[in-house]
């Protein structure tokens, strides 16, 4: 359900190498398709070490399998590079603001680098809403 207290802005950060990068663009191949969140899970889910072949792009399209997209319009997406741009103003603007890694999340304004539990992002975006008055 759409409450409209919490926006969600996810924001490429590639900064382990060209799979990195790859994968970044295939995931925006599959929001095309609106798939976008269950792409990254299975992205993320099969994570096997940096480059170390995990994000070929024979994988991404086994992934994409996986995830239940139409390959034909995942491949002309995958293979045209049109996203590359995008994810290049992601990492930029990610630099920017000073993430020098992955998971980083901002919360009203506040960083928080580093995988954290449910838990601790839980009380942070309650403290948020509560100070905005929700």
């Amino acid at each position: 359900m759409n409450t409209g207290r919490v926006k969600i802005l996810f924001r490429h950060f590639p900064f382990i190498g060209d799979e990195s990068w790859r994968a970044a663009e295939a995931a925006e191949c599959a929001a095309e398709q609106g798939r976008f969140r269950e792409y990254q899970e299975t992205v993320f889910f099969n994570w096997d070490g940096e480059n170390e072949g995990t994000y070929s792009d024979d994988n991404l399209r086994i992934f994409a399998q996986m995830t239940g997209l139409f390959l034909n319009q995942f491949d002309e997406c995958f293979d045209s590079g049109k996203y590359l741009d995008r994810v290049r103003a992601d990492l930029k603007a990610g630099e920017a603001l000073g993430v020098r890694s992955t998971p980083t999340v901002f919360i009203n304004g506040e960083m928080i680098a580093g995988l954290r539990s449910y838990g601790d992002y839980r009380v942070k975006i309650e403290r948020a809403l509560t100070a905005a008055g929700f």
